[in-house]
């Protein structure tokens, strides 16, 4: 039998990084793991193909070749997944789909043959052998949370080579903690479930063999959910990586109190981590006890240059719009971005998923939206009415990222990062490749002789050649990763705010209060 495992195209968004991806010569930022690991549960005996639509479009032919067409999406994805089940319905070909999209929906994919519920370790083997049966069942739910342990590894083998900048790996789901906000619990559940330390370098033995080198994400919702789990994986990985000196360097997720844990941290390191993306969320101490975070409320800024300084840069995701926000949020939170110099700052607007508290809260309280179908894009007018006037928040929005993703703006952050971040002691050395070296290249040509910004551009790295030299590489990946940032803000993200404030214009929805927006 042959399965088309099929990855929707998802739209342009902070995340998505691609205006920085042609300095790598790449064309994707991360592979569907999802898919990975399905097509790993599948029979051996079955012929396997990968499909992205954010790599190249899909024709016609190479669905109409399948015997099924296996598709995943997340909420961000319902357009373009929505489109290629008319396509395929259309084209005669058998499909499934399965993934976040369709556990929180399942009611929505009536053009889709099967639908699966979940995660699918414990019923895909039953659903490949119905398939090949002809007695497959509309829905495929699963009952519980599976045991990780002895899964086999995603199948790395089906990716393309040369087109994903990135890798994606998973140690564990699930995540202790219950923000308000959140959907991981409902999806993953709240105690987390780990791979075995050999298991997750089996898997990344899998990954070098593809002969993959560069950044890997562990994709982990929070890596140190369990902590002694962490520790041991983490040990493990640092024998790997003494005996195979491969160059990988990871990043993964983790909750702000990792800082509380600096053994934990510095094993991080030790095992070749470099980044962590946290969920600071908001400096205002109200909204995280609002939101049922208050294992945020103890000395945020500590926290994070502790990280810093053990070798850890720190990412951050921020949100604004939650109930006991004023005014006064905006600055706020920009001065806090600021004094943490968190380079890549992920702001958006609280938007309510489906099954969490926060949705079951709002739909109580008559303040979900029924006006708008909202796809997962917090980059923009979400599903919430807030407290605050719809338009005082956009235009307070738009002025938080004109302020951090003006050049100047991000660059200060990236200096004041460089001045305390640094490669812990013992921590692996990760040489710098060929491909890291046109990549710059690239980048100093795009960026320092013909970006708009080049001065701020060549000032940053002049600082950096200066003050810290040692550094320099990682400044030249910092500013070519700002690209996408810097670009997206004033490209896509200011002109769709202004947009939606002058319908709301339009509309009279506009409040007296309401500040200017700044100029461009």
């Amino acid at each position: 039998m042959k399965a088309l495992l099929v990855n929707p195209s998802s739209p342009e968004s902070y995340w998505s990084g691609v205006r920085s991806l042609r300095f790598a010569g790449r064309r994707c930022l991360l592979p569907p793991l999802g898919l990975l690991t399905v097509a790993s549960l599948l029979p051996p005996r079955w012929r396997l193909d990968l499909a992205d639509e954010n790599v190249a479009e899909i024709r016609d032919e190479r669905l109409r070749a399948a015997d099924v067409a296996m598709l995943t999406g997340m909420l961000v994805q319902r357009d373009s997944l929505q489109k290629l089940l008319a396509r395929c319905r259309a084209l005669g070909v058998r499909t499934v789909v399965g993934g976040p999209y369709a556990t929180t929906f399942p009611e929505d994919l009536a053009a889709a043959d099967h639908v699966a519920v979940g995660e699918g370790e414990e019923f895909v083997p039953r659903l490949a052998a119905d398939l090949e049966a002809g007695t497959a069942a509309r829905v495929y739910r699963a009952e519980g949370w599976p045991d990780l342990a002895g899964l086999p590894p995603p199948r790395f083998d089906l990716l393309p080579k040369r087109v994903y900048r990135q890798m994606a790996i998973q140690f564990s789901r699930g995540c202790p903690f219950d923000c308000e906000f959140c959907d991981v619990v409902r999806l993953y559940g709240r105690r987390p479930r780990t791979k075995s330390p050999r298991q997750f370098v089996g898997e990344l033995e899998a990954l070098r063999a593809t002969g993959f080198r560069g950044d890997v994400f562990v994709v982990d919702d929070n890596f140190v959910g369990d902590r002694a789990a962490a520790r041991a994986a983490l040990a493990e990985v640092a024998r790997w990586r003494r005996g195979t000196r491969v160059p990988f360097r990871f990043y993964t997720q983790a909750g702000l109190s990792l800082a509380d844990d600096p053994p934990l941290a510095e094993a991080m390191v030790a095992a070749g981590f470099d980044a962590v993306f946290v969920g600071v969320e908001t400096p205002n101490p109200q909204a995280l006890r609002e939101a049922g975070k208050p294992q945020n409320l103890r000395a945020p800024l500590e926290r994070i240059e502790s990280l810093r300084r053990r070798g850890l840069e720190v990412w951050g995701g921020f949100i604004l719009g939650f109930d006991a926000d004023g005014p006064d949020i905006f600055d706020r939170l920009a001065e806090f971005v600021e004094r943490a110099a968190i380079p890549y700052a992920m702001v958006g607007l609280l938007g309510a998923l489906p099954g969490t508290r926060l949705y079951r809260r709002l739909a109580a309280e008559g303040r979900l939206r029924a006006d708008l179908l909202w796809r997962g894009d917090q980059f923009g007018v979400t599903n919430v009415i807030h407290r605050l006037p719809l338009d005082q928040l956009l235009a307070g929005y738009r002025r938080v990222m004109e302020r951090l993703y003006s050049p100047e703006g991000y660059f200060a952050r990236c200096r004041e990062s460089l001045r305390t971040w640094s490669p812990a002691r013992g921590a692996p050395r990760v040489r710098l490749s060929w491909d890291d070296l046109r990549a710059g290249l690239r980048s100093f040509v795009g960026q320092g002789i013909k970006g708009p910004y080049r001065r701020s551009y060549l000032r940053f790295l002049a600082w950096a050649l200066a003050h810290r030299p040692g550094k320099l590489p990682r400044a030249v990946t910092m500013a070519a990763v700002g690209h996408h940032f810097i670009e997206f803000t004033s490209d896509k993200l200011v002109p769709a705010l202004e947009a939606a404030r002058l319908a709301l214009a339009r509309e009279g929805n506009v409040s007296e209060s309401s500040p200017a927006p700044s100029s461009p």
